[in-house]
């Protein structure tokens, strides 16, 4: 098993390729069993996870080409072979369930194991399942099994249009959305017989990302607000064809790489990134005194000579500060003149990768109820430590690069599923990495 030994006091300075959004391009390679003919994928990254989804799909019956030097993957599902997705893959990572959807949409009838993926918190698919039953299927759980099925017509199974309005939980007497359940409502209602509206929808890119790419497969799927609700509205087609599609950048890619630069004090430039996608956390950036200038294609972080300033961060739903990036820009708060407050709001299991600061000398304190204190220190010193998800992988690599000696990270494989040539990108910019197996020692 891989780990990282990462030397401290290092300066980031260069330019990195930002590749295609990991949370997008799973969407849409699900969405590719929807038609029987081909599609392409432009912009695709070289994940883990991206292989774990190749092997659901090829299970179904999927054809699947991926050239990753070129980022690039045809996927042709002529027939569905089968509508079981197997524990044995869908454990290993939680977006296997955006499948459900496709199935339900194509076959009227699906079999997918419960979901596995980061353990950041409860994340219940009831709700997925709740948009299934909106859309007239029969869901029943058997053996650790969602299995649906549509209403038959004729001998046909295929769902019924409708109105989904169960994707939120209220928080704070403010209504909070699920990108999954949008995702599998989506899929199952564009191929659905009739009008599907979804109320409270998810205002996220990269569900816009999912709604353009089946919009070219003849899709027929629009947004609009109604009574102050967001919603989209989906009018169901009788069949989807093939397309060819451009993968929108990863905003949290740009961001961990941007709050790198800003906490090693150097100058980066983040190039193939959409700036327009993540206005909040450059805000925040800014408001820590951080410079930041777009590009034609991109921005600049310039972090040199600055003084980190304390910045208070709120997690909230898109356009709000996503919770995908508070534990890396919380990292970087851990060095800034003062303290700052987070309040995380969506997950109660996102503060796992505090303990881990603060044996790296990191003065944090927990709060309850998703909150906690950052007081910045002078100074971070390396240690052992232990990535629990993805984003608090990248955070601990972050707090490495300008901790005083050594450290040591295990559980990388986090890091593999949502970053691509992670390490790599990071010692072309300047920092002191190795990558290390336990077998070698």
């Amino acid at each position: 098993m891989d780990y990282f030994k990462i030397k401290g006091g290092c300066t980031l300075n260069g330019s990195v390729n930002i590749r295609g959004a990991k949370n997008s391009v799973l969407e849409l390679m699900s969405a590719s069993i929807l038609t029987d003919e081909p599609m392409i994928l432009h912009n695709v990254p070289n994940l883990a996870d991206i292989q774990t989804l190749i092997n659901l799909l090829s299970n179904f019956g999927t054809i699947v080409d991926w050239d990753k030097e070129n980022h690039t993957m045809k996927l042709h599902t002529p027939e569905i072979k089968s509508i079981k997705a197997p524990y044995e893959i869908v454990k290993k990572m939680r977006a296997s369930i955006y499948v459900l959807g496709a199935l339900m949409g194509r076959c009227g009838e699906a079999k997918v194991s419960s979901p596995g993926g980061c353990v950041i918190g409860q994340r219940p698919v009831n709700i997925h399942l709740l948009a299934m039953e909106a859309l007239g299927a029969k869901i029943e759980m058997h053996h650790g099994y969602i299995v649906g099925e549509a209403p038959s017509m004729n001998g046909i199974k295929r769902l019924q249009g409708g109105i989904i309005s169960g994707l939120v939980r209220i928080q704070d007497g403010i209504p909070i959305t699920t990108h999954g359940g949008n995702v599998n409502a989506i899929e199952a209602a564009v191929l659905a017989e009739g009008e599907t509206i979804i109320e409270y929808a998810s205002l996220e890119p990269e569900i816009d990302d999912l709604i353009d790419m089946l919009n070219k497969m003849g899709a027929k799927i629009s947004r609009d607000v109604k009574d102050g609700v967001n919603i989209i509205r989906i009018q169901g087609v009788e069949k989807l064809h093939g397309c060819e599609y451009w993968v929108m950048p990863d905003r949290l890619e740009a961001g961990t790489y941007a709050i790198a630069a800003a906490m090693t004090g150097g100058c980066v430039e983040i190039c193939n990134a959409d700036i327009s996608k993540m206005e909040i956390v450059i805000e925040k950036l800014r408001d820590a005194g951080v410079k930041i200038t777009p590009t034609n294609n991109g921005f600049i972080c310039d972090a040199k000579g600055v003084e980190l300033k304390p910045v208070d961060v709120d997690v909230a739903q898109y356009p709000g500060f996503p919770t995908d990036m508070q534990s890396q820009f919380m990292t970087l708060m851990t060095i800034a003149n003062g303290t700052s407050t987070l309040k995380e709001t969506l997950f109660e299991n996102r503060l796992m990768y505090v303990p881990e600061l603060v044996r790296m000398g990191a003065d944090i304190e927990i709060l309850g109820d998703g909150i906690a204190k950052f007081h910045g220190v002078k100074k971070l010193y390396g240690a052992d430590v232990m990535a629990s998800d993805l984003r608090c992988g990248a955070s601990l690599v972050i707090a490495g690069l300008i901790a005083d000696g050594e450290t040591i990270l295990h559980r990388v494989y986090h890091i593999y599923r949502g970053y691509e040539n992670f390490v790599e990108n990071l010692v072309a910019l300047g920092a002191d990495i190795e990558v290390l197996n336990e077998t070698m020692d």
